[in-house]
């Protein structure tokens, strides 16, 4: 589905940087490699847990204080699952809140980069099966309702997110790709020294 809207450009706009940091991450960047090797998925399921799970947890708290109903497919069960399937130990949690949801703006915001990250799992999920085989665990990025998800959020966003809350959106996507930064590269500095 492609988005025209002005929300849809505003977010787009704001996050552009974010985004690009992300998918070149050098973490990341191997998912879509043909040179994907298993311990590179490993590390690549290990740094994003933490970032999945808090980002899910702000927006149902979110969705809770505003009392909006959304259709919330979270993903960090799957990643759990796959993580455990590959007998992880599960990454611990930071509970310090980094995202916080006072207002819709914000909201839509965290949900526009949990639903874009839900969409790019596609082209991730290919190639981890391409490169590692069908056998290999790959729940978080083979969610199969990715599109539907995509085309159910633009309506939600357009109806919570009038122009007096973009401003707040914006912030909170880019919030929300910021953690996913962090995370990652607090992941990839733990790894050099030994400790992840």
């Amino acid at each position: 589905m492609k988005v025209t809207s002005a929300l849809g450009t505003c977010l787009r706009q704001a996050t552009r940087d974010a985004h690009h940091r992300l998918d070149s991450h050098s973490v990341l960047r191997p998912l879509v490699s043909s040179g994907l090797t298993s311990e590179d998925y490993l590390q690549a399921l290990l740094a994003l847990y933490s970032a999945q799970c808090r980002l899910e947890e702000a927006i149902a708290r979110g969705l809770h204080h505003l009392q909006l109903d959304y259709p919330l497919q979270p993903r960090a069960p799957a990643l759990t699952d796959d993580l455990t399937a590959m007998n992880q130990p599960l990454p611990i949690i930071d509970k310090t809140p980094m995202l916080t949801v006072c207002r819709p703006g914000q909201l839509i915001g965290l949900l526009y980069v949990l639903e874009g990250a839900r969409l790019g799992s596609r082209v991730i999920a290919r190639n981890v099966h391409r490169s590692l085989g069908d056998r290999v665990p790959s729940g978080y990025f083979s969610i199969a309702e990715e599109a539907e998800s995509w085309s159910a959020f633009w309506p939600f966003a357009e109806r919570h997110c009038p122009a007096a809350e973009q401003p707040a959106a914006m912030t909170a996507a880019d919030a929300a790709f910021q953690l996913f930064l962090s995370g990652l590269d607090e992941y990839q500095a733990a790894a050099s020294l030994g400790c992840a």
